[in-house]
């Protein structure tokens, strides 16, 4: 599936200094994934000492990425 970033998740990305690679790898395998408002889905990604956090809402062939953030481990529930 081609995964696509909105002009939001583009700026968040520079913005939070997080690659582009590194959110392909949380959508591609994820440790988490979980239903989100408005039929997005969350998927998280343990990277050690924090998770990313990645929204995305699927269309046709497409995974649109909406944004991503860091989230501290202690946050998440397991």
């Amino acid at each position: 599936m081609k995964i696509l970033f909105t002009k939001h998740a583009e700026e968040m990305l520079k913005f939070r200094n997080i690659e582009k690679s590194l959110v392909n790898g949380c959508i591609n395998k994820p440790n988490q994934i979980s239903a989100a408002r408005e039929g997005k889905k969350i998927y998280l990604k343990d990277f050690g000492i924090n998770y990313l956090k990645t929204v995305i809402f699927m269309e046709e062939n497409s995974i649109i990425v909406i944004t991503a953030h860091w989230l501290a481990k202690k946050r998440v529930k397991e």
